[in-house]
């Protein structure tokens, strides 16, 4: 089995590596992009895009072929044009962020440490003494006194753990320890790490906390291991084991990560994080004495296959929208890859996952979030009030995910409303008229203004579990997208049944009919053709939606994060002003 899967890691890599020479610049006249990799989707160079030296070193050695060894060179001596005086490096060219500077010096760390002897004597003494001016920079550059996000502070305890323990560098050993320490301070009782946007615990006004699952497994949690394994801390292990354990909850039987109420969700893929590197080469790690890390590891990288075309693309439905792959994915997640191989693939029997069976019922009050499970179905609602930034994370009780076994996701709600929050990380489509929001909720217009439930950061939930349904009711008030009331401060009660057979949404405003409010739901099409019909609707051959009232179809929209095509129903409120509405899959014949 797990040579099968070796073959898997390496085809994948290579694949991804191929299609990022492929975008390699040759021009030895200029210096400043000669070696560089200019992305097709974004039309710029990613200033990380050096951060490819590793999986790059590794391919050479695996392959024998000398081109992946020659673009590593070129993309090494390129990135001077990145580093600044003080050893950072900025993220872009035209960006002075500079804390990405960590992820730079891991890279190169693992490129030194796997493959080093491939270089000539100066060339890797070069390449150290460029490392070492990173570390010296990043030694007191990240810390949390810094206002850092936790992902940054995870990766510089294991920046500081792998350079300090391989380099005898005792005072770089001693910043990790504390940089760790802090780290795994901010895991929850639930074993969610916090961080993304606020270290503080209670952080907002119902004491909600920053989580995002995606940064969580695919750089904290991965770099607490990292700084644990290199440092031998036993205690630093647990707490990992402990929250990639509780983590895996939140995987979906595809592989895909459920980032449907995190804080950065703005940049969520279904596969993990835009500019993340990746949880596989730690779920490989620990799968080597637990087979359920390594079967996770597993699904997620057939994901990764599903969702390649050379490159990697944000999102499963990038292809058929027309979007071009951006080449961050690739270069981030191909690292993992790398060390994965370089580490050797666990061997393990197929076996299930949390998610194959999971509780019929968990809630997280760290970011009011409830996960339910019916037959088939996974459902996840939140009502969470973390403000990462306007029009981030769904909350008002909305249903942010909904997920069954035979069809996969029929909802998956990243941003309540796209925006360009992080511009160079992030991918701009050009077809506008299709971009819409990927939210059910209920809203109506008014003045030019849109009042919705999902921009409620007061809405109340309560969930009742019996042995054949949940059932969940969300009391809340529609909001402006500054989660501020109308003057009429109109109100809404939902109540959601999720059973077997399907999920039933019943409810409305209780001002009572004529209230101009809609039900909208943007049905994820898989694939099949769309009928609308009167109160029915049948999307991708086997979704179907039935409705006490008219649907009308308002065509497909797209939404970058996290990259699905849907096809959007907008239900109108019966004569006394409620909503009842089943979703259910049906089987396909033949």
């Amino acid at each position: 089995m797990s040579a099968c899967i070796r073959d898997e890691y390496y085809r994948l890599l290579k694949e991804w590596l191929d299609a990022l020479l492929a975008c390699t610049m040759n021009d030895p006249v200029h210096p400043s992009v000669d070696g560089a990799i200019l992305c097709p989707a974004c039309t710029a160079i990613h200033g990380r895009c050096h951060e490819a030296v590793y999986p790059l070193m590794a391919m050479a050695e695996l392959s024998g072929e000398r081109k992946y060894l020659d673009a590593a060179r070129k993309l090494f001596r390129w990135s001077s044009c990145m580093l600044c005086d003080d050893g950072s490096l900025y993220n872009d060219s035209q960006s002075a962020w500079n804390g990405t500077t960590v992820f730079g010096a891991i890279s190169l760390f693992q490129a030194l440490r796997h493959h080093g002897q491939l270089l000539e004597a100066g060339e890797r003494k070069e390449w150290e003494d460029r490392l070492f001016r990173m570390a010296g920079w990043l030694q007191d550059g990240i810390s949390p006194e810094k206002k850092f996000n936790i992902n940054y502070i995870a990766a510089n305890a294991a920046a500081m753990a792998l350079i300090g323990c391989d380099y005898s560098r005792d005072e770089m050993t001693a910043q990790a320890r504390k940089l760790a320490g802090f780290a795994c301070r901010c895991v929850t009782e639930q074993g969610l790490v916090y961080g993304e946007g606020s270290l503080e615990k209670n952080a907002t006004v119902r004491g909600g906390s920053a989580v995002d699952i995606g940064y969580n497994v695919e750089e904290t949690l991965p770099s607490l291991f990292e700084y644990a394994r290199a440092m031998q801390d036993e205690d630093a292990m647990a707490v990992v084991r402990k929250a990639a354990r509780a983590h895996l909850d939140l995987m979906l039987p595809d592989g895909a990560w459920d980032n449907s109420f995190g804080s950065r969700n703005f940049k969520w893929t279904y596969w993990g994080s835009r500019t993340a590197d990746g949880c596989q080469a730690m779920l490989n790690a620990l799968g080597k004495a637990d087979p359920v890390f390594a079967e996770a590891a597993y699904r997620n990288l057939m994901l990764y296959r599903r969702c390649t075309d050379g490159l990697l693309y944000g999102g499963p439905h990038y292809r058929r929208h027309g979007e071009p792959a951006c080449v961050h994915h690739a270069f981030c997640h191909a690292k993992v890859l790398a060390q994965a191989l370089d580490e050797g693939i666990a061997e393990f029997e197929r076996t299930a996952i949390p998610a194959d069976e999971p509780e019929m019922l968990k809630h997280y009050p760290e970011t009011e979030t409830y996960r339910l499970r019916c037959g088939g179905w996974r459902m996840t609602v939140c009502a969470g009030d973390f403000p990462y930034m306007k029009g981030g994370h769904a909350s008002g009780g909305t249903i942010t995910l909904l997920w069954h076994r035979e069809y996969g996701p029929v909802f998956a709600a990243a941003n309540t409303d796209f925006s360009m929050r992080e511009p160079m990380n992030q991918q701009l489509t050009r077809k506008k008229k299709l971009l819409g929001s990927l939210c059910p909720r209920l809203e109506k217009q008014e003045n030019g203004t849109i009042w919705s439930q999902v921009y409620d950061f007061g809405t109340a939930v309560t969930v009742q579990s019996e042995p054949d349904r949940v059932i969940v009711r969300t009391e809340g008030t529609l909001c402006d997208t500054s989660h501020r009331p109308s003057a009429e401060g109109e109100k809404f009660s939902l109540e959601y049944t999720l059973t077997e057979q399907g999920l039933a949404v019943k409810g409305g405003l209780t001002s009572g009919a004529e209230t101009g409010a809609a039900l909208i739901l943007p049905v994820i099409r898989s694939g099949g053709e769309t009928a609308v019909s009167g109160c029915s609707a049948l999307i991708g051959g086997q979704i179907r939606v039935t409705s006490a009232t008219a649907i009308e179809y308002e065509g497909t929209v797209f939404n970058p994060a996290p990259g699905f095509e849907a096809e959007n129903l907008r239900i109108h409120p019966g004569r006394d002003g409620l909503f009842d509405v089943m979703i259910s899959v049906e089987e396909v014949s033949g």
